[in-house]
């Protein structure tokens, strides 16, 4: 099942971005609403409460507003990423990958696509590159490097080119609809000079009678 869940992250994180952000906005709200609960001594009934309007508060928040939803997930996943590569044992060295986790969440808030493909790229294959080395029960670290670096890259190669494709696709579909209203424009133009034309000759055909009732009055 891990395997299986980092391989959908890391080939269709961006596909999936609304979907993580809601998981990640829920389970964050749970967490909030259980350290709320705590902090006020809460218990029993109350501190259900607490847990689920902390979870619903902050997961409707990611899904109805798209950048708070991508902040908080490029900050949870880029935390792990930083986690799962540094392998912190200490406490600056947590601050460090909080502080890391917190730049990439403010730059995906200005560059959303890269950001977010690279960071579950990166964790999707960390995920399922882990899973993939238990071998028995015995974990091998560096196949499962090696195979989570394989798999990342993999990953954030089939993102960016399923992306590209979509953005050629709106080219095209942009494209189509300037074609069309310069054709429009064009066919207006035409109709707008046939009628100057059309008046043109009314003009001239009127000058020309005009000519003619003066040429008879004064043979009068």
């Amino acid at each position: 099942v891990t395997f299986v869940v980092g391989l959908l992250i890391c080939l269709f994180g961006l596909k999936l971005m609304r979907l993580l952000a809601a998981i990640v906005g829920f389970v964050l709200g749970a967490v909030a609403g259980v350290a709320a609960a705590v902090a006020m001594g809460l218990t029993g009934t109350t501190f259900l409460i607490a847990l689920l309007a902390g979870a619903v508060i902050i997961g409707l928040l990611s899904i109805f507003l798209r950048k708070i939803g991508i902040f908080l997930l490029v900050l949870c996943y880029g935390f792990g990423v930083c986690a799962a590569v540094i392998n912190p044992s200490s406490m600056i060295m947590y601050i460090i990958c909080i502080g890391i986790a917190v730049v990439l969440a403010v730059l995906s808030v200005f560059y959303i696509e890269p950001i977010v493909v690279v960071v579950t790229g990166i964790s999707g294959g960390l995920c399922a590159g882990m899973a993939a080395s238990l071998i028995g029960m015995e974990k091998n670290n560096l196949v499962g490097y090696g195979i989570s670096i394989v798999l990342a890259v993999a990953g954030i190669i089939v993102q960016f080119m399923m992306h590209s494709r979509k953005i050629g696709k709106k080219e095209e579909v942009y494209s189509k609809k300037v074609k069309e209203e310069v054709s429009r424009e064009s066919e207006v133009e035409k109709a707008r000079m046939i009628l100057e034309e059309d008046e043109e000759d009314e003009v001239s055909a009127q000058e020309e009678s005009d000519d003619d009732i003066e040429i008879i009055e004064e043979d009068i």
